[in-house]
C-alpha cells in the first residue's frame, strides 16, 4: 500500500467514525427528547366526555346568572331550536363549535403532554387546541378573535390552570344556546381525579352576558386503545340533526 493510499484510508476511516459518532449523538438526543410527564400530569392518550351536557349549568345545577340581554338571546335560541330552525348555531352550517363548546362535543380528544405545551386534538373538525406553558396571556387590546382563542397555562401542583381569551362571537357556549361576546374569558382547572378520569372545572367571565362569573364541571374518561377517526362535516353528522 502506497503512502497516499494509506492516508486516504485513514481519512476515510476518520470520516466514517465521525459519521457514526454523530449518528449516535443524534440518536441519544432523540431518545432524550421523548417526554414522560409525572403520573398525575400524564394525560397522554384519548379521552371522551361523560354525560355530554346539552345545557350547561352552574355548580349548583342552576342556569347561569344571565344579564337581561343574555336572557333575551337565550330565550330566542331556545325558541329557534324548538321550532327546528337553530340558525344561531354555528355547527348547523359546518362551522366550528368554537371554544369552550367543543369540549362538550361527544367526540374523543387526544392529548399530548410536553414540557412547554399541552396539545388537545379534537376528533370533531380535527381541531387542535394548543395550551402554551411558556407564554403569557395576550393583552386585551391586542387579542385576535378566533374560534379557539389563545390559551396559556401553568401547573399548580398537579392541576393545570388554563386561561383562554381572544374568541369570536359566532358561537354559543352549549347546544341550548347560552350566548357570549368577544369579551369572553375562560379559566380552567384541569386535574386527574383517578388514573382514568380528568375533571375540568371551567369558569366563565363575560360581564356583558353574565352578571357574575360562574363555573361548571366537565368529566372525561380515558379510552384505552381508541384512535381518532376521520371527521367530515356533512348533513349526516349527529350535530346536524340537533334541531
Amino acid at each position: 500500500m502506497s503512502g497516499s493510499e494509506a492516508i486516504g484510508m485513514t481519512t476515510t476511516m476518520k470520516t466514517l467514525l465521525a459519521a457514526a459518532a454523530f449518528g449516535l449523538l443524534a440518536s441519544t438526543a432523540s431518545a432524550q427528547a421523548i417526554y414522560k410527564a409525572p403520573p398525575a400530569q400524564d394525560w397522554d392518550g384519548v379521552w371522551l366526555i361523560q354525560n355530554a351536557p346539552e345545557a350547561l349549568k352552574t355548580a349548583d345545577g342552576k342556569l347561569p346568572p344571565m344579564t337581561a340581554e343574555a336572557s333575551k338571546l337565550y330565550k330566542e335560541h331556545l325558541a329557534a331550536r324548538k321550532a327546528g330552525k337553530p340558525t344561531f348555531d354555528s355547527i348547523q352550517q359546518c362551522w366550528p363549535h368554537g371554544f369552550p363548546r367543543i369540549l362538550t362535543a361527544n367526540y374523543p380528544i387526544e392529548i399530548f403532554m410536553e414540557p412547554k405545551q399541552v396539545t388537545f386534538i379534537h376528533e370533531v373538525h380535527h381541531f387542535p387546541r394548543l395550551v402554551f406553558l411558556d407564554a403569557q396571556p395576550v393583552a386585551k387590546d391586542d387579542r385576535d378573535q378566533n374560534w379557539m382563542g389563545f390559551s396559556t397555562g401553568h401547573w399548580e401542583g398537579d392541576t393545570l390552570v388554563v386561561f383562554t381569551a381572544g374568541l369570536n362571537d359566532k358561537t354559543v357556549l352549549d347546544t341550548a344556546g347560552l350566548p357570549h361576546t368577544t369579551d369572553l374569558e375562560v379559566t380552567e382547572h384541569i386535574r386527574k381525579t383517578a388514573d382514568d378520569t380528568l375533571q375540568d372545572l371551567m369558569t366563565i367571565h363575560d360581564p356583558k352576558m353574565y352578571a357574575k362569573d360562574w363555573s361548571t364541571t366537565l368529566t372525561f374518561k380515558r379510552q384505552p386503545g381508541r384512535r381518532l377517526a376521520e371527521y367530515v362535516c356533512t348533513d349526516k353528522n349527529p350535530e346536524a340533526g340537533q334541531k
